[in-house]
């Protein structure tokens, strides 16, 4: 019965969840992302990390989305739903990006960090939801940290 609401809901609204889109996995290549969702529309450097820069993809006219390389693979994504379900997307990326492991809340309904403590995830402004290697948001905290204390 899910799959004929779901089978209706993309007909008559359009792929408006993130489990409609392929997601991305984490370690993977600008290549991969390139595949998944076709050539980016905007690449930048990250004004408080210069070693990582971001990629944006806008795979529908649904979701846009933001890919943080940082030492030649995926350490960050961040997914954009105009017209999402935010319990439903959120689940999406849990189920996707747990690997099968519980999720520790750091702060409910913001910060979460699987229980390996490999993978971070965050949604401070519906729609947008991100999620990231632990390596990276911590090397990046600490560089926006010293970048912060230095003299102007």
């Amino acid at each position: 019965m899910e799959r004929l609401v779901d089978s209706i809901r993309l007909r008559l609204v359009g792929p408006t969840l993130l489990q409609d889109i392929p997601l991305l996995e984490l370690g993977s290549t600008i290549a991969d992302a390139t595949t998944l969702y076709g050539p980016h529309t905007e690449r930048r450097p990250n004004e408080d990390y210069p070693e990582s820069e971001c990629y944006s993809f806008e795979p529908s006219k649904f979701h846009a989305i933001d890919v943080w390389m940082w030492k030649s693979v995926v350490h960050a994504i961040v997914y954009y739903s105009a017209k999402g379900e935010p319990d439903l997307d959120l689940k999406t990326i849990f189920d996707k990006y747990g690997e099968s492991q519980p999720w520790m809340t750091i702060n409910e309904g913001y910060t979460y960090r699987r229980q390996d403590g490999h993978v971070r995830l965050w949604c401070s402004a519906m729609p947008a939801i991100g999620v990231g290697t632990e390596s990276y948001m911590q090397t990046e905290g600490a560089h926006k940290s010293t970048k912060s204390d230095s003299p102007s």
